[in-house]
């Protein structure tokens, strides 16, 4: 699987109705621009002109029009973060094997908020497994405010990743009572 097939089986959300672009090219935008530094909906349009046709030439895609920062937003305000997130690591995975002894986890919330149609505002985060030695990020899961909290993600992960005989950095956040002991049933 590429990142390509690996981004089109995140569920599209949106109503075919005045769609002009399929969520994975939007998705391929997203993941470049950021790579490039490009973080922000008004940033990934400019990233989509400057290099739109560029992208399109590389991956062989037809784009009839550049995506715009409503575009960006609306893409944004009702993603599956967690969609996303697994198939982005399942690609990832697939590409990079990670033979480690450490592993730092911490979490980090986007910058700015997605707010809905609504003017409901909600923070999203990231929290991330890093293979120290290597330098590449493991796995990773979303966050957000109303659905779940870091602890819980990182229990999840722990448990996904199914790592053992192995060391963990974690904040401070994680030196609680329940935490420990969910880590220590594991062992």
């Amino acid at each position: 699987m590429n990142l390509i097939e690996a981004l089109q089986s995140v569920p599209d959300y949106r109503h075919a109705r005045g769609k002009r672009h399929p969520l994975w090219i939007l998705l391929v935008f997203i993941v470049m621009g950021n790579l490039a530094g490009y973080q922000g909906n008004r940033p990934l349009e400019g990233f989509a002109r400057r290099y739109g046709s560029e992208v399109a030439r590389l991956l062989d895609i037809e784009l009839t029009a550049i995506p715009s920062f409503s575009t960006f937003r609306r893409a944004h305000i009702g993603l599956d973060f967690n969609a996303l997130s697994r198939a982005f690591g399942a690609w990832m995975q697939q590409h990079i094997p990670v033979d480690e002894e450490l592993y730092a986890i911490d979490g980090k919330r986007m910058r700015q908020p997605i707010t809905t149609a609504e003017g409901q505002t909600r923070f999203v985060g990231l929290v991330s497994v890093f293979a120290q030695t290597q330098g590449i990020t493991v796995d990773l899961a979303a966050m957000t405010t109303t659905e779940n909290s870091e602890l819980k993600v990182v229990q999840y992960l722990l448990e996904k990743l199914q790592l053992s005989g192995v060391v963990f950095t974690l904040d401070a956040l994680h030196a609680q009572k329940n935490s420990v002991a969910h880590t220590r049933d594991r062992q």
